[in-house]
């Protein structure tokens, strides 16, 4: 079960992380990017993808995109394009305090539907709702951005129409 992670921000969680499966064959760890990073996602079935300095992290994407499944480490995250991307079909979400028992919930996974995630992991519209294109392709990460804030633009012109009678 190979897995990845790059550096955590949160110094807590990659503690506890790094102390409790550094050591692990099963788990591939290291502290910073280096030059085979993305080989690496690709070759692995499940990658870590805490917080970052955003409310989710790059590596999501380049999880999917690479097809790993995305381990996301966090607590009550809004993940980008949910109408698009169904996260819960495609990743794993483990909570902060839950992170010491990775290798077990990631074992349980691996034995009973990884197959499952991973196939819908692979559909080529959730792959291009989360990748940018030179010129925007119907679906893509741009198209998705545009559209989210044309519904956001939509919801504001309701509430000033409302506000001027």
């Amino acid at each position: 079960m190979p897995l990845t992670f790059g550096h955590f921000r949160f110094r807590r969680v990659r503690t506890v992380i790094w102390r409790k499966y550094g050591n692990d064959r099963k788990f591939y760890l290291k502290r910073h990017r280096f030059a085979g990073y993305q080989s690496e996602i690709a070759r692995s079935t499940f990658c870590l993808c805490p917080l970052g300095w955003a409310p989710w992290s790059p590596r999501l994407v380049e999880s999917v995109a690479l097809g790993c499944v995305p381990v996301i480490i966090a607590d009550g995250i809004r993940l980008p394009f949910p109408a698009a991307v169904p996260w819960a079909d495609i990743s794993l979400t483990v909570a902060e305090n839950d992170v010491a028992e990775l290798g077990p919930i990631l074992e349980h996974v691996a034995s009973t539907n990884l197959t499952a995630i991973q196939r819908k992991l692979w559909d080529p519209s959730v792959r291009r709702a989360l990748l940018f294109n030179d010129r925007v392709v119907d679906g893509d990460a741009t198209w998705q951005v545009v559209e989210a804030l044309s519904r956001k633009l939509d919801r504001s012109r309701k509430k000033s129409r409302v506000s001027s009678e």
